[in-house]
């Protein structure tokens, strides 16, 4: 099944590999130098292979880092050099169709490469990240979460027989477990914890009052009759710097690369003449 799905995608992958310019596994000489194929004079390198997949989509990237994923992309290799001098015993190169192509490939290509020295530059660093972790305290606020469990019965009869078995010593998470009609029953009425807004109000209001280890008296909602029992709470904090410093930075890069990409577009527009040849402007003409 996984290699007729190989080989179903071999066609696709063939055009988007060469379209993205994309990489799997480590080469063992560091240098990519590793020939692993050859077609009479053509010679097929891991580099040529880590430089297929380094821009492709990460689920599909990850379907090739495997030994049969690698063997697919080595073989989609060869058959595209065997057209290649398909090609060239044909004079294809010769051709203006290809010629065109090639013209359209190298602007591509220089436009590409442009963009890509221009981004070298841009960086986030460390002080970036801590400066706006800094003055953006607001975005890193963890507010106060609680997690309780509950019993949630359709009427005052049952939550009657409930505090009855609880006043009795019956443990809360059996008394959930035989009256809850809330799929939460199988955890012993374990919610999880929750901050505010994610309960509905009544609910959450005798939650939060609630202290640790307590059970409520009983809260009336649009699902029925509830007792709640504390479990832990969170009080309001802030995220520490370290857990989103790597988020901030690639934020941050983001930002700079869109900023810088802008910013060099505009230069670039007042350098060069720009024309739009729209139905409106040849009316005009």
């Amino acid at each position: 099944m996984k290699r007729r799905m190989f080989l179903s995608m071999s066609i696709a992958l063939v055009m988007l590999l060469f379209a993205c310019g994309t990489g799997i596994a480590a080469d063992p000489a560091g240098d990519g130098s590793e020939v692993v194929a050859k077609i009479e004079n053509e010679v097929i390198t891991q580099k040529d292979i880590d430089k297929l997949l380094e821009n492709l989509e990460p689920q599909m990237a990850a379907m090739y880092r495997t030994p049969e994923g690698r063997t697919v992309i080595i073989e989609e290799l060869v058959n595209s050099r065997l057209f290649m001098l398909k090609g060239l015993e044909e004079g294809v190169d010769k051709t203006s169709d290809y010629l065109d192509e090639v013209e359209r490939f190298k602007k591509h290509v220089l436009m590409k490469v442009t963009v890509d020295k221009m981004m070298e530059k841009v960086m986030a660093t460390d002080e970036d990240a801590r400066k706006f972790y800094d003055d953006n305290p607001n975005q890193f606020a963890q507010p106060e979460q609680l997690r309780a469990s509950h019993i949630l019965v359709p009427d005052d009869a049952e939550m009657e027989k409930v505090l009855t078995e609880l006043k009795a010593g019956e443990k809360f998470e059996d008394v959930a477990k035989k009256y809850s009609t809330c799929p939460s029953k199988e955890n012993g009425g374990d919610l999880g914890f929750f901050g505010k807004g994610q309960m509905v109000p009544e609910f959450e209001e005798v939650a939060f009052k609630t202290e640790i280890g307590q059970v409520s008296d009983p809260v009336k909602t649009q699902f029925g009759v509830h007792v709640i029992r504390v479990e832990a709470k969170n009080p309001e904090s802030k995220i520490p710097f370290e857990e989103v410093s790597e988020q901030i930075k690639a934020y941050l890069m983001n930002q700079k690369r869109s900023e810088a990409y802008q910013s060099e577009l505009m230069v670039l527009k007042e350098k060069y003449k720009v024309e739009r040849m729209t139905p409106d402007s040849e009316e005009k003409k």
